[in-house]
């Protein structure tokens, strides 16, 4: 018999997201005490749920792990209802993050992920476009967050958003553009296209401050990372926003894929946990 997997304190929730014509799948990780108490929790909403959900969960059930004195948050996985076929689910859930996370049309980008998912699906086709971070934002902040708010005892004043790859390039786009929403910021591995540097202009022109805390990470082998991600960090810092904490880490001897687990875990600790026992 066929027994399906179920961890407690783990709850998924489907939501239709009308702004980006999409059926949303979450994630929601509760504290360890969350159904003895009558607290409101700070929340992360993290991206790229379908993969990355289990990485957060689990770190942070440990980290919070009863008698170590750790603040207890609430963590929303933020996914796609993807297709029973793993693989394409697989295929689905790249094609519609390239689109959810890059906030302008690539067409170089499009080509490259219609070609590497065309080798999974063989004669089916998957439609790949980009440029929708407005939209997904807009979804996040309208739809997702007040959903999560009209069903879970979350804080409003205290909320994070983390992403990895595009996902760290999407949490970098709602600095500059949604700062009031969220305070704490994670982007693992951002992918640093140059338009980045131009929503940080835009928005230094316009703010004296930027109320906010980002934890931005690379590993020392993500050659093409490094420069543009120390450029955006020291950026920041010469700003003297009085509002905003930058820390940043290198994972030497890391890789794109290798670094994923251990910045997630490091930002867990350095936006929420502390330095560990």
């Amino acid at each position: 018999m066929l027994t399906s997997i179920s961890q407690p304190g783990i709850e998924v929730r489907d939501l239709r997201s009308q702004i980006t014509n999409q059926d949303m799948r979450l994630y929601v990780k509760l504290p360890w005490y969350y159904d003895r108490s009558e607290t409101s929790y700070p929340v992360l909403f993290s991206l790229d749920a379908n993969r990355s959900f289990p990485l957060y969960s689990t770190t942070s059930l440990i980290a919070e792990t009863p008698g170590t004195a750790s603040q207890e948050i609430v963590i929303v996985g933020v996914g796609y209802q993807t297709d029973n076929d793993r693989i394409k689910g697989l295929a689905q859930w790249a094609a519609w993050r390239t689109r959810d996370l890059l906030p302008e049309r690539r067409e170089k980008t499009e080509a490259y992920w219609s070609g590497r998912l065309s080798s999974l699906l063989g004669e089916e086709e998957l439609l790949v476009q980009s440029g929708g971070a407005p939209l997904f934002l807009q979804s996040l902040r309208e739809e997702i967050i007040p959903f999560i708010q009209q069903n879970y005892r979350v804080s409003i004043n205290d909320r994070g958003l983390a992403g990895y790859s595009y996902g760290g390039l999407f949490t970098l786009y709602a600095l500059f553009h949604a700062s009031e929403t969220f305070n704490l910021f994670f982007a693992g591995s951002p992918t640093m296209f140059e338009g980045l540097f131009e929503y940080e202009e835009n928005y230094a022109s316009t703010h004296g401050d930027l109320v906010a805390k980002l934890f931005i990470t690379a590993g020392s082998r993500e050659s093409d990372l490094l420069e543009p991600v120390q450029r955006m960090v020291e950026r920041l810092r010469s700003r003297g926003y009085p509002g905003l904490e930058v820390l940043s880490h290198v994972f030497e001897g890391e890789g794109h894929r290798s670094a994923y687990a251990a910045a997630i875990s490091r930002a867990l600790y350095a936006l929420y946990y502390g330095k560990d026992d």
